[in-house]
């Protein structure tokens, strides 16, 4: 091999391996603001349901305070909510549940957002939780709704659903028609391919992530070009380390999803977040669950799908007010 191949192949390599640096910063704004990382917890451990689900599940925050209980999106963990956890930590009990599959919950027996809302009702009960508000984002809010109009209704103060539709999820994107033709003979038999084979799936899905590849689609379906690199960097790397076989389970799950029924039945106050630049979930949907739900209201940021994240100190705002909001004050107050 010749000096000049064994560049290239050195080049190759480089790329392969750091290639999400130089992409994250091509990719990412220049703007200042803290790092996402890991903040220590109060509490940690897993709980075990009747379902046959397991869940990790973190503490943080006064032990006697309001609690809110984070549900994250697909493909995703608790550690989402870095900058949630940083703002609200001092003020509210804080819960951070990692669904089956993924973060440090093992593989699930179900992830039929019906079955994830009854576990969720069992681990209130576990905790001793009263009250609660339940905070879901994406496929979180999905499970929020089933929670709050269903098997969680006598045990739930308010509910706060960002960037989450209320049925099958492809109905509320930008492209319905084109997702909806490739569900059936694309898509599923896909997911359904990935949880047999998920030692291929997991070497590429680290390959694209140390590549840099998965950063693209981050950036362009769960940003709207204002998140800094590292930012970008801690959530594709989130979704890298995720099972695939649990990810695809989970995304089935939300394939079926349908809470139009239990829209009339959550009697509690809502605040539903939907982003101007999210490709996922159209504003509309918003609006139409604001409607839906009797004490629904509807607040827009200037982001994408993953606005917790890159516009937090706006979106932290906007949930402080609705946590102080003399109608959540004053629900459930016994």
């Amino acid at each position: 091999m010749t000096a000049k191949n064994q560049w290239k192949l050195l080049a190759l390599g480089m790329f392969m391996a750091f290639g999400r640096y130089p992409i994250s910063w091509l990719l990412s704004s220049n703007r200042k603001v803290r790092k996402p990382g890991v903040l220590p917890s109060r509490s940690r451990g897993h709980l075990s349901c009747g379902s046959g689900n397991t869940y990790y599940v973190e503490l943080d925050g006064p032990q006697d305070a309001q609690a809110i209980v984070f549900l994250h999106g697909l493909n995703a963990s608790g550690l989402q909510w870095y900058y949630q956890r940083a703002y609200f930590r001092n003020k509210y009990k804080l819960v951070f549940i990692d669904s089956p599959g993924h973060g440090k919950s093992p593989l699930g027996k179900s992830l039929a957002t019906e079955v994830l809302a009854k576990d969720l009702a069992e681990m209130m009960e576990m905790l001793g939780i009263r009250n609660p508000v339940i905070y879901g984002h994406s496929m979180g809010g999905m499970v929020t709704m089933k929670y709050a109009g269903g098997s969680g209704r006598d045990n739930v103060k308010g509910i706060i659903l960002q960037h989450s539709g209320y049925s099958h999820p492809f109905k509320t994107t930008k492209f319905p028609r084109t997702l909806f033709s490739l569900e059936h003979p694309v898509l599923r038999p896909y997911l359904k391919f990935a949880k047999r084979h998920p030692v291929f799936f997991r070497f590429i899905s680290m390959l694209n992530y140390l590549n840099g590849l998965s950063l693209l689609s981050y950036r362009y379906l769960l940003f709207s070009g204002e998140q800094t690199a590292s930012q970008l960097r801690f959530m594709t790397r989130i979704a890298a380390i995720n099972p695939p076989e649990g990810v695809a389970d989970a995304f089935l799950g939300i394939l079926d999803f349908d809470a139009t029924a239990e829209l009339e039945k959550i009697k509690v106050p809502t605040l539903i977040i939907t982003a101007d630049h999210d490709p996922i979930l159209i504003p509309a949907a918003g609006e139409y669950l604001a409607q839906a739900i009797e004490l629904g209201t509807h607040q827009q940021v200037d982001s994408g799908h993953l606005s917790l994240m890159e516009h937090a100190v706006e979106l932290n705002v906007m949930v402080n007010d609705f946590m102080e909001s003399p109608a959540l004050l004053d629900h459930r107050d016994d």
